[in-house]
């Protein structure tokens, strides 16, 4: 699992004389992105890893949405074990 997203982006190489001078970009060269400390990171993604990388991303977002789930489901458990317990001691 990887945390982040995969991107697809188009470049310009700084040639004066070449296509993407024009318009017609270079590409697409794909980039996982991710925040690490405050900071978005890119990070390369081989074309041959592209498939692989974003899964690894999908899986990632899927366990945190489960965790999130999770999380919800036992602070409404507290939450409801805290109110009978009130009303047990009085």
């Amino acid at each position: 699992m990887l945390n982040g997203a995969v991107c697809a982006q188009y470049k310009r190489c700084g040639k004066g004389n070449c296509r993407c001078t024009w318009g017609k970009l270079h590409g697409p060269y794909f980039y996982r992105f991710q925040w690490y400390g405050g900071r978005m990171i890119k990070e390369h993604v081989r074309l041959d890893r592209v498939e692989e990388t974003r899964k690894a991303c999908d899986n990632y977002r899927a366990m945190q949405a489960q965790l999130l789930a999770g999380r919800r489901r036992f602070s409404q458990m507290l939450a409801t074990l805290k109110s009978q317990l009130r009303e047990y001691e009085l």
